[in-house]
């Protein structure tokens, strides 16, 4: 039988893990609001995120931390490489081009981290030198709470950014009404490259927090694809609170489900809350049909 303490300390380390599901999901969440694509290829984006981060580990003994930042440019830099040299060609041409676009990408993406990493798992390990939080029955981990901090951090400045700046607002009337956005004088493209390039940090980030938690090797890409995917749908598409909350959600049903059920079973709850939502609830909790709240 399952202690109370047990139980607290796994719902504790769900919602922890459900900051990071929300960053991974916020990118992908963003690029759908305002450009109309499902981006197929964001897990993977996730898992380059966290090879910039153990790669820099490990041959540099920089903290995943610093890798974290190093990877945000990195990714940022491909986000705007894949806009302008593949989606900027079909982003007009109905939801499957694009679609097709990025399954390739994303499969380029896993087929070269196999070659020039290998198949074998890897992490990160932050070390910050002190214990954990003690909360009674619950120990808080200084490493997931400290990915967890820096997650809703990045939360609440994308928000801050979409909310409060001028590029944001035109992130937003963009997602609004393209036609209007640049019969205003806003040049859409650039919010294009601009939003792919934020959406893929975003990824970026999420996978180098990952790193820092759990193992990740070329494949991770369709799971946490698909849990970004079951975070947006839960949330609302455009709801920034809407993903927070999905994000803690899915982090504590999932750890719950591997307290009862085991570890394997993780994936499967996933893609239960995910159909479920579609099925019951398909505008989310805090469905806007906007780009960002």
């Amino acid at each position: 039988m399952v202690s109370i303490d047990l139980l607290a300390q796994t719902v504790s380390n769900g919602v922890l893990l459900g900051g990071i599901y929300a960053l991974a999901a916020l990118g992908l969440s963003l690029i759908f609001g305002i450009m109309d694509v499902v981006n197929l290829a964001h897990g993977h984006l996730l898992m380059l995120g966290g090879y910039v981060a153990i790669v820099l580990f490990t041959m540099a003994g920089l903290s995943p931390l610093v890798g974290m930042l190093a990877a945000m440019l990195v990714l940022f830099v491909i986000g705007i490489v894949l806009q302008r040299a593949l989606l900027e060609r079909v982003v007009d041409e109905g939801i499957e081009q694009p679609i097709l676009v990025l399954f390739g990408v994303a499969l380029v993406f896993q087929n070269l981290g196999q070659h020039f990493l290998g198949s074998d798992a890897q992490s990160t390990e932050l070390t910050l030198g002190i214990g954990g939080i003690d909360l009674g029955p619950v120990l808080l981990s200084p490493s997931r709470t400290v990915t967890f901090v820096v997650a809703v951090l990045l939360v609440v400045l994308t928000w801050l950014f979409l909310e409060y700046t001028s590029t944001g607002h035109a992130i937003r009337a963009t997602s609004q009404n393209r036609a209007a956005a640049r019969y205003v004088g806003i040049d859409t493209d650039r919010i294009y490259m601009l939003t792919m390039g934020v959406g893929a940090a975003l990824a970026g980030a999420a996978g180098s927090l990952l790193s820092m938690l759990f193992p990740i090797d070329p494949y991770v890409g369709w799971s946490y694809l698909l849990k970004s995917f079951a975070v947006v749908v839960l949330g609302g598409v455009g709801s920034i609170i809407g993903t927070l909350v999905g994000g803690v959600i899915l982090g504590t049903a999932e750890n719950v489900t591997a307290l009862f059920l085991g570890g394997s079973y993780r994936d499967v709850m996933t893609f239960t809350i995910f159909l479920l939502v579609l099925l019951l609830k398909p505008e989310g909790l805090f469905g806007t049909g906007g780009g960002g709240e």
